[in-house]
C-alpha cells in the first residue's frame, strides 16, 4: 500500500523546495541540480512550475532561483492557527471548568466556519462534535457570532443557494429572519444557538477580533436545556463574553493578522 502511495515527483519538488532553503540568496539550475542528484531538465520544469504559480523568482543577470514571499506566508499562516489555538486554549478550559460544560473554538476560512479546538466536559450529558466539523451559519451560535461582524458578500458566500436548511423546528430558514437575527448579535455581542442544530441543546458563541479589528474567530459554550436554567444561562453568556474579550484583547497584543 505504501508504495503504491509514493509519488517520486512530490519527492522531488520538496528536495528542490529544500535546497532553495538552504541556499539562501538562491542559486542557478546546474547547483541545484548537483544538491538533489537530479537532472537539470527535470529540476528546470520543476522549478519553471513552481515559479509560475508564484512560489520560486529568478533574479539576477545570473537567472538564480529563489523562494518568494508566498513560500513563508504558508509558515506563518499555519503557525498563527497554531497560535489562535495555543492562546485561546487557557480560556476555553477556564470556561469549561468554571462552568462545568463543553468549550469550542472556530476560525472562518474561505469555505466556511471550521471547528479548530474542543475541551468538553466528562458529564455523560453533553453535546459532542468534532475538531474540523463546519458549523452553518444560520444555525450555529459560533456561525451566527462571527456572520454578525463579516460584510454581507461574505456571508451570502457562506450560504447554500436557495431555501437555507432545517435541522430542528427552532432552525431560522429565512433569509430575512437570519438577517434580522444577525442584527441583534451585533447589538448584544453575542449569539444563541437555542436548539437550532440539535434538539435539547442550546450554545452561547462570541467573535474573536485580529490586532486590525477584524473578525476571524469565535468562541462558544454548550449545554443541555435539561442543564441550563435562566440563572445559568446569564452565566454563560457573562463568562462567554468576558473571555472573547480577553482573547481578542491578547490578539491584539500579539499583533495578530488573522
Amino acid at each position: 500500500m505504501s508504495a503504491r502511495n509514493h509519488i517520486d515527483l512530490t519527492v522531488k519538488t520538496m528536495s528542490v523546495l529544500e535546497s532553495l532553503v538552504e541556499s539562501g540568496e538562491g542559486a542557478g539550475l546546474k547547483d541545484i541540480a548537483a544538491r538533489v542528484g537530479l537532472i537539470k531538465s527535470s529540476v528546470f520544469r520543476i522549478l519553471f512550475t513552481l515559479k509560475e504559480i508564484g512560489y520560486v523568482e529568478q533574479v539576477g543577470e545570473s537567472g538564480r532561483y529563489r523562494l518568494t514571499f508566498k513560500t513563508a506566508g504558508l509558515v506563518r499562516r499555519s503557525s498563527q492557527r497554531l497560535t489562535l489555538a495555543s492562546l485561546a486554549r487557557p480560556h476555553l478550559a477556564k470556561l469549561r471548568d468554571r462552568l462545568q460544560e463543553s468549550a469550542w473554538l472556530g476560525e472562518h476560512r474561505r469555505h466556511g466556519i471550521v471547528l479548530i479546538d474542543a475541551l468538553e466536559v466528562s458529564h455523560p450529558l453533553k453535546l459532542s462534535f468534532h475538531v474540523g466539523d463546519l458549523c452553518p451559519i444560520h444555525a450555529t451560535a459560533l456561525g451566527k457570532a462571527i456572520a454578525a461582524y463579516l460584510p454581507r458578500e461574505q456571508v451570502d458566500a457562506l450560504l447554500p443557494k436557495g431555501k437555507l436548511p432545517k435541522l430542528t423546528s427552532r432552525t431560522l430558514v429565512r433569509r430575512s429572519q437570519l438577517k434580522a437575527e444577525l442584527l441583534g448579535v451585533r447589538r448584544r455581542g453575542y449569539a444563541i444557538n437555542d436548539e437550532e442544530t440539535i434538539e435539547g441543546a442550546i450554545l452561547v458563541g462570541a467573535p474573536l477580533f485580529d490586532s486590525g479589528g477584524k473578525v476571524f474567530a469565535g468562541i462558544s459554550v454548550s449545554a443541555p436545556t435539561a442543564r441550563c436554567s435562566a440563572k445559568k444561562r446569564r452565566e454563560i453568556i457573562e463568562q462567554v463574553l468576558a473571555a472573547s474579550r480577553a482573547i481578542s484583547r491578547e490578539l491584539r497584543d500579539a499583533d495578530f493578522h488573522g
